[in-house]
């Protein structure tokens, strides 16, 4: 009869709580190690997807459309001058609202989306779309490249992950009296850095988390 033995370690320098391991069919000895490596990131967003509230209002219909288009157009203007095109200016909703009891007013209600890019200070520019009168920030979205600009980082977390379930596994098979053997299965978790706030710059951390199963041996 074979007998099954499974041995979890988890690196003990850190509280995040790694979620639940695959459902595999182990049909030997083995010993499982989970294991997390760390690296730094300098990160600044220079692009960014800001939503506007451009709201219009006027007496007759037509006038209020146009003041609405009018918006528009200024907008447009100010992605312009911060190196945007026209296409990068998208109306995203628009909804017109006739006159109600106590509100004589046509109203056209529109959310616009701007892709600004290349932007070194997105501060500046929010101001600027400020001054369209009747202009409001809805949100500011910092626009983030993993590829780019977080693969170097995700190496060296890696490679910090990868050493440090070795040692583990080594150590571990060391005081247990056995031999560890080659590695069976290997599952790895990215933990990317979060921004509570638009403008994305300084220092973040990008985390790795692998576990590994190796066969385990036991000596004669």
């Amino acid at each position: 009869m074979v007998m099954l033995l499974i041995l979890f370690l988890t690196n003990q320098t850190t509280a995040q709580t790694f979620g639940s391991l695959p459902n595999i069919v182990i049909d030997r000895p083995m010993l499982s190690v989970t294991s997390k490596g760390t690296a730094s990131i300098s990160v600044r967003a220079q692009e960014y997807k800001i939503v506007l509230y451009a709201d219009a209002f006027a007496e007759d219909e037509a006038k209020a459309q146009e003041s609405a288009e009018s918006m528009r157009q200024a907008i447009i203007d100010v992605a312009e001058e911060f190196g945007g095109t026209e296409k990068d200016v998208v109306l995203i909703s628009s909804n017109t609202l006739q006159p109600i009891e106590r509100d004589l007013y046509h109203r056209v209600e529109q959310d616009i989306q701007v892709w600004l890019k290349k932007i070194d200070d997105i501060n500046t520019a929010k101001e600027t779309f400020l001054l369209i009168d009747g202009v409001q920030i809805g949100s500011i979205t910092p626009i983030i490249s993993e590829a780019s600009e977080y693969k170097p980082a995700i190496m060296r977390a890696r490679k910090d992950a990868i050493r440090n379930a070795t040692e583990q596994a080594q150590a571990l098979a060391s005081e247990m009296n056995v031999v560890l053997g080659e590695p069976i299965y290997v599952t790895e978790d990215i933990t990317y850095p979060t921004y509570s706030g638009y403008e994305v710059s300084g220092v973040s951390e990008i985390s790795v988390s692998v576990t590994i199963y190796y066969a385990m041996i036991y000596k004669k």
